[in-house]
């Protein structure tokens, strides 16, 4: 089974982070980007990585957790038109958008699909007593549902907390094969 994960900042970085630790055999990491300094506070980078693309430098660090770890990488700025091409192969996908107006096509993308859908709302600020899993249809929302990194500037350990549970929902549909 393949687990994607589209957008490997913040988010996505330390949800892979996690499956390649609890030893998930296959990943399908999509992200445009480069790694900067300035977001090594809360990615799963190093300061050596800077100005890398971010699939070739997560995949580095997760073989470094678990070197039989297959890591498809796709570097591509995802979008209505290719999404569903992309991910067709995955059961399960992450979403690690930044932008709340990409992660709202994502999930229309996806929904109905039968895929599960595992996203993040509100991963902003330095409360993390109101984090919460919200489940609509196929989708998984996990955050507080608030806080907007455009109000609130982000915390590591709110973002770690989010994307384990994150992955937590993910190892649990590999693990029980279950549907929605």
């Amino acid at each position: 089974m393949i687990i994607g994960i589209a957008g490997i900042g913040g988010i996505g970085s330390n949800v892979a982070r996690h499956l390649a630790q609890q030893g998930i055999s296959r990943l399908k990491t999509v992200d445009f980007d480069r790694v900067e300094r300035a977001n090594l506070n809360r990615q799963f980078y190093r300061s050596s990585q800077a100005g890398q693309l971010k699939t070739d430098a997560l995949e580095e660090n997760l073989k470094e957790i678990q070197p039989t770890l297959v890591v498809d990488k796709i570097n591509t700025r995802i979008t209505t038109k290719n999404g569903q091409a992309i991910f067709n192969d995955c059961r399960i996908i992450i979403e690690g958008f930044d932008d709340p107006v990409n992660k709202k096509k994502f999930i229309e993308l996806f929904s109905d699909t039968g895929k599960i859908l595992v996203c993040a709302s509100g991963i902003a600020g330095r409360d993390m007593k109101n984090i919460a899993i919200r489940q609509v249809g196929n989708c998984h929302i996990v955050g507080d549902f608030l806080s907007d990194e455009h109000d609130h500037p982000l915390f590591a350990p709110k973002i770690g907390m989010i994307a384990a549970i994150m992955a937590g929902i993910a190892l649990h549909y590999a693990a029980h094969k279950e549907k929605p």
